[in-house]
């Protein structure tokens, strides 16, 4: 199973620091989005993220208004910039653009809170239990050639697509959005593993030779 069993496994027993300390400091902070023409790997992890599942989570995205993928294994970004990645029938993850400074992900948070619907899914806690790589730049397909078996080449896993599969030698999310006028990804997994997955993407990413950039992305603000 992808990243999503652990994390519901676990509950509210995640240890919430681990967002803020993941890498521990491992990464520069960058300030800004990457231009279209450059190779980077984006720790966005602290990035604000929402995760629901369960039953009566479409239902209350329909009641908050929100647009959704018609269907599972797609994702959607809607015209604020979140975007909805829908991992099962009634399971959805929204996530705050890149840099972005997550406000509208927490008018939504407190919207499900506050919702009177007697069923509308349960909170997932992707945000303390998933970390958040964006991998974006011409080179971004050799990149991710290199970190996974699974065929994620740009005429395979279209922008718009999203595989729950392998990657970085763990279960991971991946989501194609073309973030930065470039073709990027979108890779989620166990925030338990990130220094381990840090690791992985600094080896591989010299071994392109494609001048890739590792950097921590900050919310705005």
């Amino acid at each position: 199973m992808p990243p999503s069993s652990h994390s519901a496994s676990v509950g509210q027993g995640i240890d919430s620091s681990l967002r803020h300390h993941a890498l521990a400091r491992r990464l520069a902070r960058r300030d800004g989005p990457p231009g279209a023409q450059e190779n980077v790997v984006l720790d966005c992890t602290l990035i604000e993220r929402f995760g629901l599942r369960g039953p009566g989570t479409m239902d209350w995205l329909g009641e908050a208004g929100l647009s959704t993928p018609e269907t599972v294994n797609t994702a959607i970004v809607l015209p604020c910039g979140t975007s909805v990645l829908r991992l099962g029938q009634q399971e959805v993850l929204l996530a705050a653009p890149p840099g972005g400074s997550g406000a509208r992900l927490r008018d939504l948070r407190k919207a499900w809170r506050d919702s009177a619907l007697p069923s509308k899914g349960y909170d997932a806690y992707r945000d303390e239990g998933w970390a958040w790589f964006v991998i974006s730049g011409p080179a971004s397909p050799a990149l991710m050639r290199r970190i996974s078996m699974a065929d994620l080449r740009p005429e395979s896993l279209k922008a718009g697509d999203l595989s729950q599969t392998r990657a970085l030698h763990l279960d991971a999310v991946v989501a194609r959005f073309d973030r930065f006028g470039a073709i990027s990804y979108d890779v989620f997994f166990d925030i338990a593993s990130a220094a381990f997955a840090l690791d992985v993407l600094t080896e591989t990413a010299a071994g392109t030779n494609a001048g890739f950039q590792l950097a921590a992305l900050h919310p705005a603000g």
